[in-house]
């Protein structure tokens, strides 16, 4: 039993050191795996150097070509290029404006009214100018006078024919523009607020008149413009009556019936002259 087991013992030993090897090896393949993160780590580095590239090359991108930026769309009038709105390319600044222009005035709903005229202004600077201002009214019967006399025959409504008007007015630009016609031209565009005093004449007398409004010049070329401007006016006229009566007191023809505020607005179309 002895020399058996004298034996078996190199057998045991070897064993030993085979179980011994195999775990060691098993260990080393555990260790080595985060082997793989720094595969990983590769990709972020290109990344990175990808980021650095893209910045660089956008630093390089913003330099600008001076030269192509002063070529606008705008100042050229070509389809391709594109811009800002440059410096203006018909001034008015120190210049003398002739305008002429008709429209029409909506006061009171038994007249229909239109006017024609014209005015003569002095530019002080690209935007504030001076105009004297005068036109000619031609009033006559509405609709609704006409219906007004048929119920009632043999009365006259109590209207004030207006006959004109004459005063200054003050211009200033708020805006300059540019435009593309139905994309065949560049259209010139200014826009200004206006406002003024004056003297509406009717058929009962002359009355003060301030007025405030909205206009819009459209540049044809150096030396000629359209304008179209809105105004609203007011003033205080007296009414007097155009048919005897006794009611509300017993009166005659061209009496005092009362005053009363007039509020007109007047359109008008025109072309105006510099030089």
């Amino acid at each position: 039993m002895k020399v058996h087991r004298i034996a078996l013992l190199p057998v045991s030993i070897l064993v030993l050191m085979l179980c011994q090897n195999a775990f060691g090896a098993d260990k080393k393949k555990k260790v080595a795996a985060p082997a793989p993160v720094a595969a990983a780590t590769a990709p972020t580095r290109d990344a990175a150097a990808a980021a650095a590239a893209n910045e660089k090359a956008a630093e390089e991108g913003e330099s600008v070509d001076v030269s192509k930026i002063t070529e606008k769309y705008w100042a050229q009038g070509k389809e391709t290029e594109l811009g800002v709105v440059q410096n203006r390319k018909y001034t008015s600044a120190g210049r003398f404006e002739l305008e002429g222009f008709f429209g029409t005035i909506s006061s009171d709903p038994m007249l229909t009214v239109h006017h024609f005229g014209g005015s003569l202004g002095y530019h002080f600077d690209q935007y504030f100018s001076l105009h004297a201002i005068a036109w000619r009214s031609i009033a006559k019967g509405s609709d609704a006078l006409a219906a007004f006399d048929a119920l009632n025959s043999g009365t006259n409504a109590n209207t004030n024919l207006p006959s004109g008007f004459y005063g200054l007015q003050a211009n200033y630009n708020i805006l300059y523009g540019k435009a593309s016609l139905v994309g065949k031209a560049i259209i010139y565009v200014d826009i200004f607020v206006l406002g003024g005093l004056g003297i509406t004449g009717t058929e009962t007398g002359n009355y003060f008149t301030p007025f405030l409004g909205l206009g819009q010049k459209i540049h044809l070329n150096k030396y000629m413009a359209l304008s179209l401007d809105y105004r609203v006016m007011r003033y205080n006229e007296t009414i007097k009556y155009k048919s005897p009566g006794t009611l509300p007191v017993t009166h005659s023809v061209g009496d005092v019936a009362g005053d009363r505020a007039n509020t007109t607005d007047v359109v008008t179309l025109g072309i105006s002259f510099f030089y």
